[in-house]
């Protein structure tokens, strides 16, 4: 079948181009799977860049999926820009690019994340209820942030009341992840990076909050609390699933046909 394609877009990082595995695995992982004939990645910050996507695939219809935790800069303005993307659909060079919202977004994702915390919580042998949930988020530094996404995914988590709190703090908006030990109000914490597939926030940016290095995960004691840091969302099954699940419902009544 050679009518269908996927594209991710990664933030990717220059410094730390291992931070692109997470996605690239998603991308193999898609274009294993199908009915798709075709699955690649493409990063902001790295190669194959942006303007490279479109010559990564043959494909008349191309699914480009933001791999981001929510709306930002990034999703609604740069990434459309630069691969000259108008709206949601558009025809370049004879074939239909479909771009989705992040894959952050997807309602099925703050299920996910509860699920992953639960079972960290239940490996120290907590009762999840007795367990305070810190979600920590990228967030943005330009003006208005970009904290949307990680408020109703921690909203919809908090209204769950499955554990004893849920707390929200950023890496570069209010309120800072610097400052959980203010924010936190029990002495039994799992830090779970609201990160999709983002590999060098979670490795070098978030362990040393908790005096943790980029590989531990704790638990650690620090500020009168015992914490275990939870690893983001990567290439899992579940994920694998969601992902799929956006590219199906963009390709709408495109023609679909497994190739297995």
């Amino acid at each position: 079948m050679k009518d269908a394609a996927i594209i991710l877009v990664g933030h990717g990082s220059a410094r730390h181009p291992d931070s692109a595995a997470p996605i690239i695995a998603l991308a193999a992982e898609l274009k294993r799977r199908g009915p798709w004939a075709e699955a690649a990645a493409v990063f902001m910050k790295q190669p194959p860049h942006l303007d490279q996507a479109l010559d990564l695939v043959e494909a008349e219809n191309v699914v480009v999926i933001p791999v981001f935790a929510g709306k930002g800069y990034y999703t609604d303005s740069l990434i459309p820009k630069a691969m000259g993307l108008d709206g949601s659909e558009t025809r370049r060079q004879g074939r239909n690019i479909l771009y989705t919202a992040p894959a952050g977004g997807n309602p099925r994702i703050p299920g996910l994340m509860a699920c992953r915390a639960d079972g960290v919580a239940r490996e120290q042998g907590w009762a999840p209820a007795e367990t305070s949930l810190l979600l920590i988020a990228h967030g943005s530094s330009r003006p208005g942030g970009a904290g949307d996404t990680p408020r109703a995914i921690a909203a919809a988590i908090a209204g769950h009341n499955h554990f004893a709190e849920v707390v929200l703090v950023f890496l570069e908006q209010e309120p800072l992840a610097t400052h959980w030990p203010q924010m936190v109000k029990g002495d039994k914490v799992v830090a779970l990076p609201l990160l999709v597939a983002q590999g060098m926030h979670a490795s070098q940016d978030i362990p040393p909050l908790f005096g943790l290095v980029s590989g531990q995960t704790g638990p650690v004691e620090i500020h009168d609390r015992t914490v275990v840091l939870a690893t983001g969302l990567g290439a899992e099954p579940e994920l694998v699933d969601i992902i799929a699940e956006m590219a199906e419902t963009a390709l709408g009544s495109v023609p679909i046909q497994d190739s297995h």
